[in-house]
């Protein structure tokens, strides 16, 4: 989902009592199921005050008195939301709103089934969430920025991507910006005092951390329509020329994954020059990169194959906990890795592995923690190189594990059945053990769960006599204190030149294991994983 600025190639309370995964669970996800949000926001020139009004249609669980929404009150610098009123069926209603609550009471009981719709009045100054900024050409922008859980701080939402919902946003803003949004376009109307109201809805459920706005004195191009679907870029005016030539190539990672994974999910998909945090963030149809994008060379390739990429895993098929982010940003990079081999080889391929394994090796020096970390609960913190690239490596080893064929089903699989749904690794595990006919769960267990990964020396010794085929022994010793159970695929190199390949089995039992050979020749060097198949790490 998100590359930061360093190009560091990123969810949910459990809905139901079984998946619970070491997050605090809130009743409240038991409680209602929201349907569909419709945000009017109005936004200025001279103030970043916004005055809201959110219409939100939800299905009650089980039988209520009361609900509560996330909302990030006033503070005392004066930023955060005021709500004006909460109206339910033509009424105003009680409510009270504080730390970022707003908790609504209704006048009479909501029985199981019913579908309610409160509207919700409100104005402020958003702490974060909304970026009302200039961008680097000096020019006011507005835009959305909710990943992981920063929705609040501007739209009055369940701030949770277990539950999805379509959403609306009419945006009344003065008539030079041109506003992009999530979803299909309904209608441009031209105001009074030079303001003009743009509405865009996406009917298909989506999580709050990818719904967004974005606002600016915006150039449009590279209008086309592929496989039904429009694609356009947005551009601040400066990089117009530069820009529309870059954002080019995102067509084609539309075009590699949907024949990959299956049919993208959208109406349109909109690649927007923006002021995100990120390098990338990828909201649902409406990308957001940062403003350097569109201002370098094809370099950004791999970027925008990752949040394309994104669109279907982690917009689509959503993790349903923040701790299974993996299930996004992992699938993300290793998707860019597999484009990058379908469009440059596997040089390229194997380069960019061999790339983020020294990623993961420097993070683990640092801090040792499993891909699915349930102690993290600042969800920032959970945008590391075990979220992306190591949960990268994990499904190229699945892939070795499987094959291609296999593992590729697999994926067309999962997306099929969780697509604009919400997923837990249990969830992806047990699709591809229905695709591979094989028992996936201690796979999945040591290198999604465990902490590390293997750490190892091999020796040898040579005492081979003149054309004689002799015994050798080469003994692999894992460092690890936990050890792993995995195939490592050797290349043994002889004195006379000649070489081979071997596959031996570590087990996790034996922390030192040795292995035979037989030639006439002395072993002079052996490679570990020569064709870049493993996650380890060689003792220095």
């Amino acid at each position: 989902m998100k590359v930061q600025i360093q190009l560091v190639l990123l969810a949910v309370f459990l809905f139901v009592g079984n998946r619970s995964q070491g997050q605090n669970h809130h009743e409240r996800f038991e409680n209602i199921d929201i349907l569909h949000y419709r945000f009017e926001l109005h936004l200025h020139d001279k103030s970043d005050q916004i005055e809201g009004t959110a219409s939100i249609k939800f299905r009650s669980l089980k039988q209520l008195k009361d609900c509560w929404f996330d909302l990030v009150d006033q503070t005392d610098n004066d930023v955060g939301m005021q709500v004006q009123s909460v109206v339910y069926k033509g009424n105003k209603i009680a409510f009270t709103h504080k730390n970022s609550q707003l908790r609504i009471e209704f006048p009479s009981q909501l029985n199981f089934g019913d579908t309610v719709e409160i509207v919700i009045n409100y104005l402020g100054i958003p702490a974060d969430g909304l970026i009302i900024s200039k961008n680097k050409y000096g020019d006011r922008t507005f835009f959305g920025d909710n990943w992981p859980d920063r929705a609040r701080n501007w739209l009055p939402t369940v701030d949770h991507p277990s539950d999805k919902a379509s959403v609306t946003f009419s945006i009344t803003a003065p008539g030079h910006y041109k506003v992009v949004a999530n979803g299909a376009l309904d209608t441009i109307i031209d105001l009074t005092n030079n303001y003009k109201k743009t509405v865009w809805t996406e009917n298909i459920p989506i999580s709050t951390k990818v719904m967004v706005i974005g606002a600016a004195d915006f150039v449009v191009g590279n209008d086309t329509i592929w496989n039904g679907i429009p694609v356009n870029a947005w551009l601040f005016k400066e990089n117009k020329e530069k820009g529309l030539e870059n954002y080019r190539y995102t067509t084609e990672a539309l075009a590699y994954f949907s024949d990959l994974i299956g049919p993208y999910s959208y109406e349109k998909l909109a690649h927007v020059q923006s002021k995100t945090r990120y390098g990338g963030m990828e909201n649902a149809s409406c990308i957001f990169y940062s403003e350097n994008s569109a201002i370098s060379d094809r370099s950004q390739e791999s970027l925008f194959a990752h949040e394309v990429a994104h669109q279907w895993f982690g917009n689509s098929a959503t993790e349903q906990n923040w701790h299974h982010v993996w299930l996004s940003e992992g699938f993300a990079t290793y998707l860019t890795h597999v484009y990058t081999q379908h469009f440059y080889g596997n040089e390229a391929f194997n380069s960019n592995l061999q790339r983020d394994r020294e990623r993961v090796i420097r993070f683990s020096h640092r801090y040792t923690a499993p891909i699915i970390d349930t102690t993290v609960t600042g969800y920032i913190d959970l945008l590391n190189a075990n979220t992306y690239e190591k949960a990268s490596w994990f499904l190229h080893m699945l892939r070795h594990q499987l094959g291609d064929k296999i593992f590729f089903q697999g994926l067309q699989n999962y997306y099929t059945d969780f697509r604009d749904t919400t997923a837990l690794t249990s969830d992806f595990r047990k699709v591809m053990e229905a695709a591979s006919g094989k028992n996936l769960k201690s796979f999945f267990d040591q290198w999604l769960r465990q902490a590390g990964h293997p750490v190892l020396d091999c020796s040898w010794d040579s005492t081979v006599e003149a054309d004689k085929m002799s015994e050798q022994h080469i003994t692999i010793y894992q460092k690890n204190d936990k050890l792993f159970n995995f195939p490592l695929e050797l290349e043994i190199v002889y004195e006379d030149g000649t070489s081979e390949f071997k596959t031996v089995h570590l087990n996790n039992t034996i922390q030192e294991q040795q292995f035979t050979v037989n030639a006439t020749s002395k072993i002079a060097g052996i490679d570990l994983d020569p064709n870049t198949k493993l996650l380890f790490e060689i003792v220095q």
